[in-house]
């Protein structure tokens, strides 16, 4: 003769105190991005002090545009090139503080 259990087991031997997740983990792992290497970072360098001596060259023509402008009694044309001038300068110190100050080391 078999006696009936006095008391179940619990299901979950752990207390429910845990924080929930905010979000489920139904998905697959991320995918981790290699680092890129000295010859890849380098050309992105590259690129970026290109792309910034460009911005400078046509900011320097924006100068001597609107210089020219000015001694010709052509005030119109000193506002937009002014603001073009600005956006030209933002986007150089975007593109410079997007390069590292040191090298990593691999």
């Amino acid at each position: 003769m078999t006696r009936p259990d006095p008391a179940p087991r619990p299901i979950n031997p752990q207390p429910a105190n845990h924080a929930l997740p905010s979000r489920p983990n139904t998905g697959a792992p991320r995918a981790t991005r290699p680092r890129p290497q000295y010859a890849q970072r380098s050309l992105i360098i590259g690129l970026i002090l290109s792309f910034v001596l460009i911005f400078w060259t046509v900011q320097l023509f924006i100068l001597m545009t609107s210089l020219d402008a000015y001694l010709g009694h052509e005030h119109r044309l000193l506002w937009p090139a002014a603001l073009s001038s600005l956006l030209l300068a933002a986007l150089t110190l975007v593109l410079v503080r997007l390069i590292p100050r040191e090298p990593r080391r691999d």
